[in-house]
């Protein structure tokens, strides 16, 4: 990080905020922001600051007066609050949907009403590649028009909150701009990803893959993405004309098969590759089960038809905007993976030594 953090310097504003700053991606840009010298303000619906430097504001992004005082002297702002439900919005029970809705498309219009209100410089709203998915992507770019055919929650909220934050871009006011990063991994817990892997392999119940082993899809190590979230702030404020009103795919520059990209971490916690396939439509119509069970009560399944045809359709995304105008270059890579075993595999351990306790 620190050679991103050297070319930043103070240009982004003595006082920053970031949403959702206790959540995984939040404290990592957090973590970095103090480390540059930053005085950080966050909101998020936890109790404890991420980080005892840190001016913590206790705030529910859905309710406009429960967030603005944390916007005060506030000159750059980090967006990275949301939520996550990728269940089919006609499968969703009405309490989900509305939840959805509510923070992530309310609860980004409330963060840009409280940035202007404040009079803050640049928002860097952290959206998600799957504002395009729905189709196979392969080296696609920003060019690409937002997703028509997808049904599910997350990207239907995500793709009404980016174009409500680009367009709230303002020459001579508020300067915005959109990162898009693919799945988020890296040190610590809390990172759906690599947490939910280790959970499956602690069980025992990894013995397959899905599809046909030549699926791509991007993933994105979270000090990428705080890079790139620091390269468009600094960007902002330096660039606006630039990069205003404009939005980037964020990704580690690495094309694997999505379910490929985990071996390292499969045999390197002792556990065999799987050698089967489950057909993805097969899988498909599980997702779908699980699903209808949830519109009929069931809990929220882990398992959508969104995460299985994310594995069977597939995304590669080409971060070649990114790179020419943010000044963005993937430092950390699969490779690095390596470097995370020996915490993961404690992880792993106490996990088993949880089930073999009860």
């Amino acid at each position: 990080m620190a050679d991103v953090a050297s070319i930043i310097g103070p240009i982004i504003g003595p006082r920053c905020l970031v949403t959702g700053g206790c959540g995984y991606l939040g404290r990592a840009l957090v973590a970095q922001l103090l480390e540059l010298g930053c005085e950080v303000h966050t909101v998020d619906l936890a109790e404890a600051a991420p980080d005892p430097r840190v001016r913590h504001f206790r705030g529910d992004l859905r309710h406009y007066a429960s967030i603005a005082p944390a916007f005060e002297g506030v000159q750059t702002v980090f967006h990275s609050a949301a939520l996550i439900a990728t269940v089919e919005e006609r499968f969703a029970q009405p309490a989900l949907r509305r939840m959805a809705y509510a923070v992530n498309v309310v609860g980004t219009e409330n963060v840009l009403r409280a940035s202007r209100a404040a009079g803050v410089r640049a928002l860097v709203h952290v959206s998600s590649f799957n504002v395009v998915m729905d189709h196979r992507i392969e080296g696609g770019d920003e060019t690409l028009p937002y997703a028509t055919q997808a049904p599910d929650l997350y990207s239907r909220t995500k793709i009404a909150a980016e174009r409500a934050a680009l367009a709230a871009d303002q020459p001579g006011g508020l300067r915005v701009c959109a990162i898009r990063p693919g799945g988020i991994w890296g040190p610590g817990r809390g990172g759906m990803m690599l947490d939910a892997m280790v959970a499956e392999l602690a069980k025992g119940s990894f013995k397959a893959t899905i599809g046909d082993g030549k699926t791509p899809l991007d993933n994105t190590h979270v000090d990428n993405v705080v890079d790139a979230a620091l390269l468009a702030a600094r960007a902002l404020r330096s660039r606006p004309g630039d990069v205003g009103g404009r939005a980037y795919f964020i990704t580690d520059g690495e094309r694997f098969d999505a379910m490929e990209w985990f071996r390292p971490l499969v045999e390197g916690l002792g556990h065999p590759f799987p050698k089967v396939r489950v057909p993805g439509a097969l899988m498909l119509r599980v997702a779908t089960g699980l699903e209808v069970a949830h519109r009929l009560g069931a809990p929220v399944p882990t398992i959508t038809r969104r995460s299985i045809r994310n594995l069977t359709e597939g995304a590669h995304f080409s971060i070649e905007r990114a790179r020419r105008e943010l000044g963005y270059v993937p430092r950390l890579r699969r490779e690095d993976l390596s470097d995370l075993l020996p915490e993961l595999q404690r992880y792993h351990d106490s996990l088993q030594k949880s089930a073999r306790a009860q």
